[in-house]
């Protein structure tokens, strides 16, 4: 992309500010599901399992650094992990939705356990 093109790019975009994401074990154990369903009534926290099998648990905040017009105020020394961002798989730019599931609350996260044989062993114990 040229860096024209590039200087405008999130031009009236804040979105790739406004969460974290972190990347998170599957869960292995009925304990690690049932933590995963605490975090789930939290408001502004999702869990997702990406394309590849990844699993990934986001809150929504807001960044401290942007300024009243949605800039960053420390874009030359921005942090490792908004330089590693890609906009290919911003919401704005990027094709198609990047998750297999999303999980909004407790109770998609227990359907999908259900639905799912070897998750459901392990959270009824089996």
């Amino acid at each position: 992309m040229s860096s024209e093109k590039n200087k405008n790019l999130c031009e009236g975009c804040t979105i790739c500010c406004e969460h974290i994401t972190v990347e998170i074990d599957k869960p292995k154990t009925r304990e690690e599901i049932l933590k995963l369903v605490d975090y789930l009534r939290y408001k502004d926290i999702l869990i997702f399992i990406e394309d590849g099998g990844e699993w990934n648990i986001e809150f929504k905040t807001i960044c401290r650094q942007l300024n009243e017009k949605g800039l960053c105020k420390i874009y030359k020394n921005r942090p490792k992990i908004c330089r590693d961002y890609h906009h290919d798989k911003c919401e704005r730019y990027g094709e198609g939705e990047f998750y297999k599931h999303i999980f909004r609350n407790e109770k998609e996260l227990l359907d999908f356990i259900k639905k799912n044989k070897k998750l459901n062993k392990i959270f009824l114990g089996q």
